[in-house]
């Protein structure tokens, strides 16, 4: 019912899907990367560049698993994931943590989400089996 979609287009559920996948992986790195901070003397310095790290691997992930499994149009599948990636990490963070946003920072997440979405939509689609 809701996979109609003729071979070679762009496949929304498809980017549903690598979202979710994105923010599971973002979620578990959260977890894995805190338990090393607690666990460990690792530098808090160190901190926005391990957060940098699994913002973008979880979205090259995200982006990789969408466009590989929609088999096509991987660069649109990739900003698809990347762009709501974005939206829904952000709009988690104002909900949860409210505080000020610098236009900055927030550009730059963007930058970084773009990307690796790019980027993980173009591999999707080179490790397909559907090509």
């Amino acid at each position: 019912m809701f996979n109609q979609e003729t071979p070679g287009s762009f496949s929304i559920w498809e980017v549903l899907r690598g979202t979710l996948l994105g923010l599971a992986v973002s979620f578990l790195g959260s977890v894995l990367i805190g338990a090393a901070y607690y666990f460990t003397s690792l530098a808090e310095s160190s901190l926005p560049w391990f957060a940098a790290g699994l913002f973008f691997f979880s979205v090259l992930v995200g982006a990789c698993s969408a466009a590989s499994r929609a088999g096509n149009r991987g660069l649109f599948h990739g900003l698809g994931v990347a762009v709501l990636f974005f939206l829904v990490t952000w709009l988690l963070a104002t909900t949860l943590i409210p505080s000020q946003v610098m236009p900055v920072s927030l550009f730059q997440k963007l930058i970084l989400s773009l990307v690796a979405g790019a980027l993980g939509g173009i591999l999707g689609v080179g490790f397909s089996d559907q090509n």
